[in-house]
């Protein structure tokens, strides 16, 4: 018996024999997604999707400090939209995101964009605990 790492003829292999049920037997067809949100050439964030399965993906973004001169809640109302939008096409029940603990002004915006908390995950970045929130769709 040999243990190595996975290489796509294992994975397409699996996706015809797989003893799992339900949505664990099939994998999706990309995994993920990357996004830039700019204004006039400057990229106000970066962000996006990793499926986890057919129906549950994380998400995430990583905004740049030219967002708060004034794009704010544009910023905001584009990510909501291609949220509603990915979750739609890709026919995605369950969103994940986690925030650190101690970043608020990232809890608040994960609020803002209609996720609740539902659990803390300690030592989850280093040894810094994170919340996971989720958004149902």
């Amino acid at each position: 018996m040999n243990f190595r790492e996975a290489i796509q003829s294992d994975l397409d292999y699996l996706a015809d024999h797989s003893v799992s049920r339900g949505i664990q037997s099939k994998q999706p067809s990309a995994i993920e997604y990357l996004y830039t949100l700019e204004h006039e050439g400057v990229p106000l964030g970066v962000g996006g999707f990793r499926l986890i399965n057919l129906t549950t993906a994380w998400c995430w973004v990583n905004l740049s400090d030219k967002m708060k001169h004034g794009h704010v809640i544009p910023t905001y109302r584009v990510i909501k939209e291609w949220i509603e939008m990915f979750t739609k096409e890709h026919g995605i029940k369950r969103l994940q995101a986690y925030v650190e603990v101690d970043f608020p002004e990232a809890i608040r915006m994960v609020e803002h964009l209609g996720f609740e908390k539902e659990s803390v995950m300690e030592c989850f970045v280093g040894d810094k605990s994170a919340y996971m929130f989720i958004r149902i769709f």
